[in-house]
């Protein structure tokens, strides 16, 4: 409260040597005798009985009640006024009374005859800085007690609406733990029903599948005994299949390995009589009227390599299976450019990053790094005789693994490696005369049509 505050600022004014100075003066002016009955008042001591004085202050005499100096007010200096003060205005400031209050009225409004105010904190900073001090703290006590008439009930009321808010609170408090509570009683019970329907709805779900299951082995069962004979004929078969595989394999695998230099008529010699006397001889069994393009190749493949414009005759279909069959790289004797074409229309990527290229390149190593390093296909057209050497790495398939990158070494030069590289070499000639070393190294194939 402000009148609480100007109290306070009041008394911490006032110093000891300003009490002391009081103390020993011998004739206590006017002033000094009128605040330290108004203190006295407040204190609620000893006055004289009411008797009349004449007061000299403010250069004026005024008419008032006699003070009580010399028996009762003057004797506040020998005690410790100032912690008084400051107990009084800590503890004892809200027992102050209305006889007080209208005791102190006459002195706190006491004027001269030309209107002017003697307990004033001005008027007493003409006689001391101590006085001037008590003056004020003495108007602020009775405006305290006035303000806290008005302000009292109120701050008492909001006490008891602060006591009922809390217990309020707490009720809510309360409340919302047992709602909490509840609540988490709901979810858990919601989640455990909802556990519990899931594991049912699995339940009926395994229930239904395992009848459908059974009504399907029924019907299994029932169409299976009417194909008995049937399967028995087909599992005769599957054995006997397993038992020829070995040869259909190996005359399979030697086709492709030796039959590619050759046309169509001494392929039919080296299989129907090399392969197939090698396999009599040795006890192996085959299967009679061996076809190798439907062992290799399926009826989707081969249309597959019809709309690439591979010719649909057996030579062509053979060629094919070699060409995408062999481990090693295709060198295609093609005067008429069947094999060619079809290349060229297989792999698309070679005139998109333009790979097909010849012997005579300005920098055939360098027209190789890229497809080497991407997995491009690369397409060699017009071989003669012979390959460059610097091919042989490549045709060797001379891979270099480095943990998990891979390398070839082209001269004095590695390159990265894709495995998804592949090399097509193609000869004009229609009858080349290739050394052995390079039918070692490539898969030499024949496309000349008769």
């Amino acid at each position: 409260m402000p009148a609480l505050e100007k109290a306070k600022k009041a008394v911490d004014s006032i110093k000891q040597a300003d009490i002391v100075e009081l103390k020993q003066m011998r004739n206590p002016t006017d002033t000094c005798m009128l605040i330290l009955d108004v203190v006295q008042l407040l204190f609620l001591d000893s006055l004289d009985p009411v008797s009349s004085h004449v007061y000299k202050m403010a250069k004026a005499e005024t008419p008032f009640v006699a003070p009580s100096y010399v028996n009762h007010t003057g004797k506040k200096f020998q005690g410790p006024l100032l912690k008084q003060l400051n107990e009084f205005s800590e503890n004892d400031k809200d027992f102050i009374n209305e006889e007080t209050i209208e005791l102190m009225e006459p002195y706190l409004t006491l004027k001269t005859e030309d209107g002017r105010i003697l307990f004033d904190g001005d008027v007493a900073a003409k006689a001391s800085n101590a006085l001037k001090g008590l003056c004020i703290w003495s108007g602020a006590m009775s405006d305290y007690h006035k303000a806290s008439k008005i302000v009292k009930p109120k701050l008492r009321l909001l006490e008891i609406r602060t006591a009922q808010l809390a217990e309020a609170e707490e009720k809510l408090a309360q409340a919302e733990s047992d709602l909490a509570e509840v609540t988490k009683l709901k979810n858990d019970l919601k989640a455990k029903f909802e556990a519990q329907m899931a594991a049912k709805d699995a339940l009926m779900e395994k229930a239904m599948k395992t009848k459908r299951k059974m009504d399907q082995a029924n019907k299994l069962i029932n169409s299976l005994a009417d194909n008995k004979v049937r399967w028995i004929a087909n599992s005769n078969e599957f054995k006997d299949t397993k038992k020829r595989l070995v040869g259909d394999v190996a005359k399979a695998s030697a086709f492709i390995s030796y039959c590619g230099p050759f046309n169509a008529d001494f392929r039919n010699i080296l299989n129907e009589q090399y392969f197939t006397g090698d396999l009599k001889e040795r006890g192996i069994p085959f299967t009679e009227n061996f076809n190798i393009s439907n062992f290799l190749v399926d009826a989707v493949t081969i249309g597959e390599w019809a709309l690439q414009k591979l010719p649909s005759d057996e030579l062509s279909i053979q060629n094919g299976i070699m060409v995408t069959r062999s481990t090693r790289y295709p060198l295609m004797i093609d005067p008429q450019g069947q094999g060619l074409t079809w290349i060229k229309e297989r792999e698309p990527l070679m005139k998109q990053h333009d790979t097909v290229i010849t012997l005579n390149v300005p920098n055939l190593r360098e027209s190789l790094k890229l497809p080497l390093e991407n997995g491009y296909p690369v397409l060699i057209e017009s071989i003669e005789n012979e390959v460059d050497p610097l091919l042989d790495p490549i045709l060797e398939k001379q891979i270099i693994v480095k943990g998990r990158s891979k390398t070839i070494k082209l001269g004095d030069q590695e390159y990265d490696y894709d495995d998804k590289f592949r090399l097509y070499m193609t000869s004009r000639l229609a009858n080349p005369h290739f050394s052995p070393e390079l039918a070692a190294k490539a898969t030499i194939i024949d496309f000349t049509v008769t």
